[in-house]
């Protein structure tokens, strides 16, 4: 992709992008390619990035830690270990040793989720662990760097030996120095050491008392420095064995270079896989700060945005509350900042965008050139679901004031020399920026050639957004085809801008009104009104009306829009209680045929005993058989009154569309009993029977007599079953709320949440910690991760909290 002018990312505000990337860098490798980063217009490469990049947002918000810190440029000290007799020092190593752990674990990491990441495993597996040279490593240098004493038997025997000595040493001198002092050859009491040798301080006028050699004076001449001879052997064994350890030590360290030296180049490759990783953990960082997606890549050259914010905007606003909440102020939020919705290149190339001063014609004008170009070079955009941007081969920036005194350009010179570039370059797969079109010079005049560079831009198929107060180019945008009008909302009332772009209406300058809201005289806004002419006065007067109708007419749409939404909740809300109140009803019915069959089969047996009683006290066999009539009456109206309401339910269900699903029985499953036609819920299934729960009863009828109609409820009401359920399902909660709170009271709470839903079989649960900063969720995911019983956890959808809720599936 070619940018024009050489400063064009400056001007959109990408290289504010570009810095905060930086600063999200881990390491120098990803710094470095944080500073290479350029837009590209090869599709594959762009979507591959943004996969990339896409993936890391994941890894970062919803993952475990990402094992991915800090690290030294290790690059000069491999080309430094290069030569055959080259050796590092211990430093050195263990900054390599530290950057092979890292390495290694990235590998690790990725390779567990190479299904999860592929774009990520694709970058991650160009990384060669080194196990082997890690372990040599770790086996001679500490991580302070310092060479460990059991790094060889040889070392380990030299440095006892040495420290064995030095005891010796100290022991005899500090003997030595007693002898004096007694003698009051000495008045200090600790030995020193001058030139490297261990001595004692003597009194100048007794040097010759001592036996011994003098190896310094004190600058005041009244001390002499003597090393007893008591102590020269052990002094000079002491040198020979400093001088053996340090000829051992550099032995172990030119051995470890020699090994990392043959490892030079799977060390080089692995470091370059750092870097691309360290540079997409930087744009995940951006994206999640930012609340950012990964934009869809079309070939159409259409730019749609749908609530797109512009990131530099949102950085600084976020900046800004960061200072004000270090100075102490409390209860500081982030300046909201405007969405924008818009298309380009769909029914118009070109968008000509009115409006007043500081209305925000410009941020949007930089919003659609610096997504561009974030697209492009592969970071996800602050943007919802929906948006599209294609991929330009050239961005032209006509933005800001270029005049130079050195190159004698003017405002209106720089602007002609980028219109002249623009028009001699621009094509299709182009997008050029204008803002402040024909200013700098006579109005009329600059007004026709913005209106005629306009045009050919639009029929070299450009997409093209300039930026105006002209009139001409209204009515120019009106009237040819392939050019719309938009503007930047204005409320006429506060005559304050609300930011807000809508396509298809021309703006007003509202310079009258903003002059006169700012206490300009009157009389001299009257006077200008009447220079403008009455014509002109009357056109702008009538865009700010049709500006206030289409604004009114939004608002209306918005507010029917809420109250359809309500409508339809309403709906839905009536619904569901319909049909729990005819769920209701046919379960009380069929409590009350159990109730009836309960009634029946108590009277069926005081009936058996009575007859049992007529027959041994030997009444009359007519009695007999006008009592078993009665009986079976009484049965026969039963069973019809029972046959009755399983007809009724089966046409509820039926005229409801209750389904028949597919797939096996299992517990927890809804069925429909065979001939009763009623639906109840799976208890218990043994080999030939199952136990279906109907309201209240249970009842045992043949596998074969049962019909799938629905899965098990995500959360089931409580009932009264044969099977007992454990007593914690009862307490169970579903979700909890630690927003607001700090990390070491929320994740004891979120714990105890996790416990009860495992303990009581609950299928998930949610947690509701907000937004802020992330580091609440970061923690929580933390401790989630670290979980056994936790299966997977991940965002609420957007519309159910999103990045402020995190909703966790147990095992």
């Amino acid at each position: 992709m070619q940018l024009y002018p050489a400063d064009a990312e400056a001007r959109l505000g990408f290289d504010t992008i570009r810095a905060r990337l930086r600063a999200h860098a881990r390491t120098p490798y990803g710094a470095e390619r944080v500073d290479a980063l350029t837009p590209s217009a090869d599709r594959r490469e762009v979507e591959q990035r943004l996969q990339r990049s896409g993936e890391m947002q994941g890894v970062l918000g919803f993952d475990a830690p990402l094992p991915l810190g800090g690290a030294d440029d290790l690059r000069p000290l491999l080309r430094r270990v290069a030569p055959k007799d080259a050796w590092a020092s211990g430093e050195d190593l263990a900054a390599v040793l530290h950057a092979l752990a890292m390495l290694r674990r990235l590998h690790g990491y990725f390779e567990s989720r190479h299904e999860k990441y592929p774009g990520l495993w694709g970058v991650a597996q160009h990384i060669v662990p080194l196990p082997d040279l890690e372990k040599h490593l770790a086996r001679i240098v500490d991580e302070q760097g310092r060479v460990r004493d059991d790094a060889s038997p040889e070392l380990l025997r030299l440095t006892r030996d040495l420290a064995t000595r030095q005891a010796r040493l100290r022991e005899t001198l500090l003997k030595a120095l007693r002898d004096a002092i007694a003698r009051g050859f000495a008045t200090e009491d600790q030995p020193t050491v001058r030139g490297g040798r261990a001595v004692i301080p003597i009194r100048a006028e007794a040097k010759r008392r001592v036996q011994g050699f003098v190896h310094d004076v004190s600058a005041s001449g009244q001390t002499v420095y003597v090393e007893p001879a008591a102590v020269l052997d052990l002094n000079n064994e002491i040198r020979e064995l400093e001088v053996a350890r340090r000829q051992e030590i550099e032995r172990l360290l030119r051995a470890a270079s020699s090994h990392l030296r043959a490892h030079r180049d799977d060390v080089s490759e692995s470091l370059d896989a750092l870097g691309r990783l360290d540079l997409f953990a930087a744009a995940g960082r951006l994206a999640n700060e930012v609340k950012a997606l990964v934009p869809e890549i079309n070939d159409d050259g259409i730019v749609r945005l749908v609530r797109a914010k512009n990131p530099v905007l949102l950085l600084h606003v976020r900046a800004e509350a960061e200072r004000r909440r270090a100075e102490g102020e409390e209860g500081v939020t982030p300046r909201e900042v405007v969405p924008l919705d818009l298309v380009l290149g769909e029914d118009f190339n070109t968008l000509v965008i009115t409006g007043p001063n500081a209305g925000g014609k410009s941020v949007a004008l930089k919003t659609v050139g610096v997504l561009a170009l974030m697209a492009a070079s592969g970071l996800p955009v602050p943007a919802a679901p929906g948006t599209s941007l294609p991929l330009f081969t050239r961005v032209f920036v006509d933005l800001g004031d270029r005049q130079s005194i050195q190159e004698d350009l003017s405002t209106f010179t720089s602007h002609l020399a980028a219109l002249r570039r623009m028009l001699d370059e621009a094509d299709a797969r182009s997008l050029a920026l204008i803002d402040e079109a024909g200013t700098g010079t006579d109005p009329a005049e600059g007004g026709a050639l913005a209106q005629a560079a306009l045009a050919r831009l639009t029929a070299q198929g450009a997409r093209t957004i300039a930026t105006t107060h002209h009139g001409a180019l209204k009515a120019f945008a009106h009237e040819t085809p392939g050019v719309e009008n938009g503007s930047m909302q204005f409320d006429r009332a506060t005559l304050a801008p609300t930011y807000r772009f809508q396509a298809g209406v021309p703006g007003s300058s509202y310079a009258f009104e903003i002059a006169a809201r700012v206490g300009l005289n009157p009389e001299v806004v009257g006077e200008a009104r009447a220079l403008v002419g009455e014509g002109q006065t009357a056109l702008e007067d009538l865009v700010a009306t049709f500006e206030a109708e289409v604004q009114a007419a939004e608002a209306k749409r918005a507010e029917a829009a809420v109250r359809a939404a309500e409508a339809e909740r309403l709906r839905a809300d009536y619904e569901a209680r319909r049909e729990q109140l005819r769920a209701d009803r046919d379960r009380l019915r069929a409590e009350a045929v159990a109730e009836a069959e309960a009634i029946v089969r108590a009277a069926n047996a005081e009936v058996e005993r009575t007859i049992r009683e007529i027959r041994e006290a030997e009444a009359e066999r007519e009695t007999t058989r006008e009592a078993r009539v009665r009986l079976d009456a009484l049965r026969e109206d039963l069973a019809t009154r029972k046959e009755k309401l399983a007809r009724r339910q089966e046409r509820a269900r039926r005229a409801h569309g209750a389904p028949v699903a597919e797939g096996p029985v299992g517990v927890g499953d809804h069925v429909r009993i065979e001939g009763s036609g009623a639906v109840g819920e799976v208890v218990e299934l043994t080999a030939r029977e199952a136990i279906v729960a109907v309201g209240a009863m249970t009842t045992r009828v043949r596998r074969d007599r049962v019909t799938k109609v629905g899965g098990p409820r995500a959360e089931r009401k409580e009932r009264r079953a044969p099977v007992a359920a454990p007593l914690t399902s009862l307490r169970a909660r579903t979700h909890v709320d630690v927003r607001g709170q700090r990390v070491d009271e929320a994740i004891p709470e979120v714990m105890r949440l996790v416990d009860e839903a495992a303990a009581a079989g609950v299928p998930s649960v949610e947690i509701l910690h907000g937004k802020g900063t992330g580091a609440l969720r970061q923690a929580v995911h933390a401790h989630l991760a670290a979980r056994n019983d936790v299966a997977h956890f991940e965002a609420a959808p957007w519309n159910q909290g999103g990045d402020g809720v995190t909703v966790v599936t147990l095992r």
